[in-house]
């Protein structure tokens, strides 16, 4: 799966605060952001199944989900989104210039790091959606659960004779 297929690139802008300027799409969609979340998925999951379950329930109309279903959705969405904007935050002073000026075609980045309080914040949200991740999975893997079957021990048997008529 792509990673489109778990967020949006307008929605890594927004958790950087930053512009389509500053991150193009060819940026993100780079196999090293598809390929890290993808590791970051498998770790929130031993037996691998998270990423065909999230495709299962992302083919869902959002209406016809249930509350479970909707909730492990909207956790794994958002844990990705905040997954792949942790991993862009080293290079965060990089890419988001301080000015850009037309005039002769200049531009000047920053000398100190003035998103110390973004990277923090990013860090953050990573740790609270993958806890949320995590518990959303598990219980959206209980409601899929195969039930047990259950033993009958006792049944009950119709009587060969009506005790009434006799026959």
């Amino acid at each position: 799966m792509a990673l489109v297929d778990f967020t949006t690139y307008d929605d890594i802008r927004a958790a950087l605060g930053v512009s389509a300027d500053e991150i193009e799409d060819a940026t993100l969609s780079l196999a090293v952001y598809e390929y890290n979340l993808k590791s970051e998925l498998e770790d929130l999951d031993s037996s691998l199944t998270l990423t065909s379950d999230f495709a299962t329930v992302s083919d869902l109309d959002p209406a016809a989900r249930s509350f479970l279903q909707e909730r492990f959705f909207r956790s794994v969405f958002l844990f990705s989104t905040y997954a792949v904007a942790k991993h862009l935050t080293s290079s965060l002073p990089l890419f988001s210039p301080k000015e850009i000026t037309d005039g002769k075609a200049s531009m000047s980045r920053y000398a100190q790091n003035p998103y110390e309080k973004t990277i923090a914040t990013v860090g953050e949200l990573y740790d609270k959606y993958r806890t949320r991740a995590i518990e959303a999975y598990a219980a959206f893997q209980s409601t899929t659960a195969t039930p047990t079957t259950r033993r009958v021990f006792l049944v009950r048997a119709a009587r060969g004779v009506d005790p009434v008529t006799g026959s």
